[in-house]
């Protein structure tokens, strides 16, 4: 039983690890396509579906941080609650924006909430890569709370690809959706 439990957790895992390296490349071009390419593959492949993109995205990582949290078991660290604050945020400010086709300021506050997720997710990511005896002399501090530990890894595939790195994945992928949402109508 128990093998069963982590056999089905280790293949979540690789499905996620798979997922988000994807969604990597697809925000290394989408990050391009917006800098360099004047938006045209945006425009041509995502700008009529950029909304159910975002909620997709918004509402998957909820439904992932639930599930590793709430039936999987394990307990959020502060660095985690801190990145899921900046998601949970901009899933229930999505409701209203997509209800009011905002295109002017939900993508301001997006924007905003993802660069803070983003850069707690890389310092966490580099938290975690850091040697052990270094963690332990506390001077590379983690807001710890006593309920999880920041340095410990839930998924690690690949040899680097772990929540943290998903998590900024996630918020760099918003980021360049939230660009090019930004820049569907000038004002």
């Amino acid at each position: 039983m128990l093998s069963d439990l982590i056999l089905y957790i280790n293949t979540i895992n690789l499905v996620y690890a798979l997922a988000g390296l994807c969604v990597l490349g697809l925000t290394a071009v989408l990050f391009f396509d917006y800098f360099y390419n004047n938006r045209k593959l945006y425009i041509r492949f995502i700008s009529h579906y950029v909304w159910q993109i975002i909620i997709v995205t918004l509402f998957g990582g909820v439904a992932t941080t639930l599930l590793y949290s709430e039936v999987f078991g394990f307990v959020p660290c502060s660095l985690c609650w801190l990145q899921r604050v900046a998601l949970y945020s901009q899933a229930l400010i999505c409701i209203v924006a997509l209800r009011m086709k905002d295109t002017v300021y939900f993508p301001r506050y997006g924007i905003t909430l993802s660069v803070f997720g983003l850069l707690v997710a890389i310092y966490q990511y580099i938290y975690q890569a850091l040697p052990q005896e270094l963690l332990e002399s506390g001077l590379v501090p983690c807001l710890t709370d006593g309920s999880a530990d920041c340095s410990k890894k839930i998924i690690e595939i690949f040899g680097f690809v772990t929540f943290p790195f998903l998590s900024a994945v996630l918020f760099a992928f918003l980021i360049v959706i939230y660009l090019n949402l930004r820049s569907q109508r000038k004002y």
